[in-house]
């Protein structure tokens, strides 16, 4: 009788352990955010039957501001058009003037707020689903924040934390947006002083996008101008310490960007392509690739660390695929004679601009960064595509291409061009491969199959072999 007792109740022990929040033992809910898998220091906790989550990164993943006293254990998300007042271990809630009676009360779990799932995501206008056999929560925004609204994940945050104010000292402000056409050029002036930016090429529309870092926004926030190529300027608090402009454009352009002679202006040049389909080399610096005689190639595996990558239907992370091809992409090379230099050979996340630097300090004949795609809401699409940066010359992605299709036996979805950053800011010859489909379950699964890993791998190398044959050829016919 004893021995029985003694096996029951380790049982129910055990049960109780699986069961309870926060245990070692219980398997923590995955949260997916616009796509995105969100990581947090404290996983989703399924209490009373009720998805709750951590309320700060779920809120400003999603846009929102998040205001917490302390002293009142009381939480404000302040939305476009909404804003949410919650309490600690309080059902009731507020959401603009109305009240309302919430399944669950907000709770503090180490030293987090969480609240329902369901209540802050439907109230910040979103989509929240429950996927049971992959257990996550997925949370999608109905509408797609627009340039300057869009918030990356943060990480989450102390709920005692005090929030960053909204204006702060930078050492620059941008003053004055003016324009010109002439010549079939549009002239973008944007007055402020010596600095740090970044520039964007964004599509579906077409638009602009140049960051100023360090710099407070001192102009009107929108001007309509009517000139061949911009219909829009836009501008925007990115961030407490970045002002955003976007240039929203009537066509593709191509672009030329300079520091004033005085140092006190940014200077856009914009011109339209010959035909609107291609840029010509002699427009766009970053099309203008170094052909270097050496036998280094740079290898990219995508994504890494924090940054999963597409999601198969398996669960499979992308970055994890994409690892496996790179390193056995950087053997065939290796056996074809290159010298290989790889970007990261274990699960870590390296910045995109850090991974064209690296590659420019390494200098090599050509850069490969390896990737799998995804169509959502489109199981059926399927195949593999290369990408060059615009208006580069295709040779290497062409041979590239050719020779997984062949090989593989997969559908061919041609050479495409886009403006990646490993692909735009790199000086030399530079390719992305999307190698496969991880939304297709038999393609997950042919990109998980080690064996088709090595055969994508000896295709890719036996491209660059192809290229580099070419270019050994071009150099020792020239006179």
């Amino acid at each position: 009788m004893n021995k029985r007792y003694i096996i029951l109740s380790t049982l129910l022990i055990l049960c109780w352990l699986v069961s309870f929040p926060g245990t070692s033992l219980a398997k923590q809910p995955a949260l997916i955010i616009n796509e995105k898998l969100v990581q947090t220091d404290v996983s989703p906790q399924i209490i009373g039957g009720r998805m709750m989550i951590p309320l700060r990164v779920v809120s400003e993943s999603l846009g929102a501001k998040v205001n917490w006293l302390n002293q009142e254990k009381t939480v404000t998300i302040e939305a476009k058009q909404k804003t949410l007042k919650l309490k600690v271990n309080n059902k009731v809630a507020y959401v603009n003037d109305q009240t309302l009676e919430i399944d669950a009360p907000p709770q503090l779990i180490q030293n987090r707020t969480f609240v329902p799932l369901r209540f802050i995501g439907e109230n910040l206008d979103s989509e929240v689903i429950w996927d049971q056999e992959n257990y996550q929560a997925i949370i999608k925004a109905k509408k797609t924040n627009s340039d300057l609204d869009y918030l990356p994940t943060p990480s989450d945050e102390k709920p005692d934390q005090e929030e960053p104010k909204d204006q702060v000292e930078n050492p620059r402000t941008l003053t004055r947006v003016k324009y010109q056409e002439n010549d079939n050029q549009t002239i973008i002036d944007l007055r402020v002083e010596k600095g740090q930016y970044q520039v964007m090429e964004l599509t579906n529309p077409d638009r602009l996008v140049i960051d100023l870092l360090e710099t407070s926004k001192g102009v009107d926030s929108e001007t309509t101008i009517n000139t061949q190529l911009v219909s829009t300027i836009r501008v925007g608090q990115f961030t407490p310490t970045t002002t955003r402009v976007v240039l929203e454009l009537k066509e593709r352009v191509t672009y030329q960007i300079n520091q004033s002679s005085k140092e006190t202006s940014i200077v856009l040049s914009l011109k339209t392509t010959a035909d609107n389909s291609t840029p010509q080399q002699s427009d766009d610096v970053y099309a203008q690739k170094v052909i270097n005689d050496n036998n280094i190639i740079v290898v990219d595996a995508g994504h890494g660390g924090k940054d999963v990558g597409g999601i198969g239907v398996s669960g499979r992370y992308e970055k994890d695929i994409n690892l496996g091809i790179a390193l056995k992409l950087r053997d065939a090379l290796e056996s074809r004679g290159f010298q290989v230099h790889m970007i990261r050979t274990d699960d870590t996340f390296v910045e995109l601009m850090d991974i064209a630097n690296i590659t420019n300090e390494v200098n090599p004949f050509a850069f490969v960064s390896i990737h799998a795609n995804k169509a959502v809401g489109k199981p059926d699409v399927t195949g593999v595509e290369t990408y060059t940066y615009y208006g580069t010359d295709p040779t290497l992605a062409n041979l590239v291409q050719s020779s997984i299709v062949a090989k593989t036996k997969q559908v061919d979805r041609k050479v495409k061009e886009a403006g990646f950053v490993v692909i735009k800011y790199t000086r030399v010859p530079s390719i992305l491969v999307e190698t496969g489909f991880m939304t297709n379950a038999a393609e997950e699964d042919f990109l998980h199959d080690p064996d088709n890993q090595t055969l994508i791998a000896e295709a890719i190398a036996e491209g660059v072999a192809k290229f580099k044959e070419i270019n050994n050829k071009a150099l020792t016919s020239t006179p």
